[in-house]
Formats: C-alpha cells, sequence, structure tokens
C-alpha cells in the first residue's frame, strides 16, 4: 500500500501545482471544488503514513534520498506561502491558493515520509 500512498501523494502535489498555476493566467478561476479532489486525498495519506510510521517516521526521513528531500522542501516552502497568502495568483483566487498550498504541503510531507518507509520495507535489517 505504501506505494500506493506515493502514488497518490504525488498525484494530488501536481494537480494542486496546476491549481495553483491556473490561478496566475488571466482567465476566469477555477472553482473551489478542483482543490476538493486532493483535499479527499489527504486523509487517507496521512493516516496510513502515520499509521505505518509512527515510530519510524525520523528514520524514514533519514532514507529519503537528497535530491527527493531536497525537491520536497521547496514544494512545501512554496506551498506555505501559498497557504499563508504571501504568494497569490489573480485578485479573487487568494481562498484557492491558500487551500491548494496547504494540501500541497500535507501530501508532500506525507509523501516524502511515504518514500522513506519504502526504503525501509526494501531493507529488513531496518526493522
Amino acid at each position: 500500500m505504501t506505494r500506493g500512498i506515493v502514488i497518490t501523494a504525488t498525484a494530488a502535489v501536481l494537480w494542486c501545482a496546476f491549481v495553483i498555476a491556473t490561478t496566475f493566467r488571466h482567465v476566469p478561476a477555477l472553482p473551489a471544488v478542483v482543490v476538493y479532489i486532493p483535499a479527499i486525498l489527504v486523509l487517507p495519506v496521512v493516516l496510513h503514513t502515520l499509521w505505518r510510521a509512527s515510530k519510524d517516521a525520523l528514520l524514514a526521513i533519514a532514507l529519503v534520498p537528497r535530491p527527493l528531500m531536497v525537491g520536497g522542501f521547496l514544494v512545501s516552502l512554496f506551498g506555505w506561502l501559498f497557504a499563508c497568502g504571501a504568494v497569490h495568483g489573480m485578485a479573487g483566487t487568494e481562498r484557492l491558493s491558500a487551500v491548494a498550498g496547504v494540501v500541497l504541503v500535507l501530501h508532500a510531507v506525507f509523501g516524502l515520509i511515504a518514500i522513506g518507509l519504502l526504503k525501509v520495507d526494501e531493507n529488513p535489517h531496518l526493522r
């Protein structure tokens, strides 16, 4: 199930990045319901990852390759900037950007933990 969690988290991050990117175009804003699609996926990603990594979260994070960790950190930073309102798109898209930013951060962080859990699963000596 961890590979499915990684795929789900990656797809949700890409979807939220697309939603945020659309707030910069000079077209009518997307309805807020488009953010709820990946937001619904936050719960299973978070719950399954917390259940699996309750005591091994730091070990899982330590096993994530450095380029993925840097990329995940940048995506999380980017998401927090949108979630806090420091960066936003066109006028009227602030709420959409904020919700998409929070969903982006959650999926990026828990996706990194799930990637680390894949490494733990591959090496039985780490258990």
